[in-house]
């Protein structure tokens, strides 16, 4: 008798279970369109010793491909810039360079969540994420008291790390970091191989030798998920739309099989 109720708690456990996830498996996340902003931070020749910030903002679309892998296409309004004379590094201030740029960053990228999310679903609300890519930069404008040639455009390669979390339904807010090496050592208008010679000045300055010029971005961000639900007739029935995209669906198709399986065993 004691095996026979274990074989039943466990196949209404599997029913119930298997109920559960049908009504997960409804909601499939066709892509996910975001508006971001924060802080865009410039490594390089000049001044190497200080963080230079300016505001950056940006936009992105993504394609989501299953459960953990999307394809994202990014744009941002970069500013970066630098000035030797705020360096505590002696040499760096003794040189006195300084610029600033303004640019498009437009980038496009592999993003991999470490967790499973569902838009809707408490159990499946957050997740870290990383991702990485190819992209291209293009200065707008900019000013400096370097007389070098200058750069105007050169491909980067973004490396993202960030944190989403789904706010209710559709709509999420986000948090990342975005690190750009680039393919030229002129962002900043002075390269490895250029010298400058202050005016009035009879010493040669030289660059860091560092290699390609670096910035980066740090950025807050709500976005929304375009989503399909499949098997549900919304105008019919609203409330059991609503449910999906509460999370409290499954809860009730639970509650509903249980009571249509343990009704059998009530005296009439």
């Amino acid at each position: 008798m004691r095996k026979i109720q274990a074989l039943l708690f466990i196949s209404i456990f599997c029913c119930a279970t298997s109920v559960s996830a049908q009504y997960i498996s409804l909601v499939e996340n066709k892509g996910e369109i975001g508006l971001m902003g924060g802080a865009s931070f410039y490594r390089g020749d000049i001044a190497s010793d200080i963080l230079f910030y300016k505001p950056n903002i940006g936009v992105f679309y993504k394609k989501q491909l299953n459960d953990y892998v999307g394809l994202r296409l990014n744009y941002e309004y970069i500013s970066i810039g630098a000035n030797d004379l705020q360096s505590n590094n002696f040499y760096d201030f003794k040189r006195g360079l300084n610029f600033t740029r303004v640019s498009h960053d437009v980038s496009l990228m592999g993003e991999f969540y470490f967790l499973k999310y569902i838009n809707g679903n408490k159990q499946y609300r957050f997740t870290p994420y990383v991702g990485f890519g190819v992209g291209a930069w293009k200065s707008i404008s900019g000013s400096t008291n370097i007389d070098t040639p200058k750069t105007h455009r050169t491909i980067l390669f973004p490396v993202n790390l960030g944190f989403k979390y789904n706010i209710s339904g559709s709509w999420n807010i986000f948090t990342e970091v975005t690190y750009r090496f680039t393919n030229s050592d002129k962002i900043d208008y002075f390269s490895d191989v250029n010298y400058h010679i202050p005016a009035g000045s009879s010493t040669i300055y030289q660059a860091s030798t560092s290699g390609g010029d670096q910035y980066f971005s740090t950025k807050l961000g709500v976005s929304y998920n375009l989503l399909n639900v499949y098997g549900l007739e919304p105008k019919n029935d609203p409330k059991r739309r609503d449910n999906i995209f509460k999370g409290n669906l499954d809860k009730q198709n639970k509650k509903s099989f249980f009571k249509r399986v343990f009704g059998v065993f009530k005296r009439k």
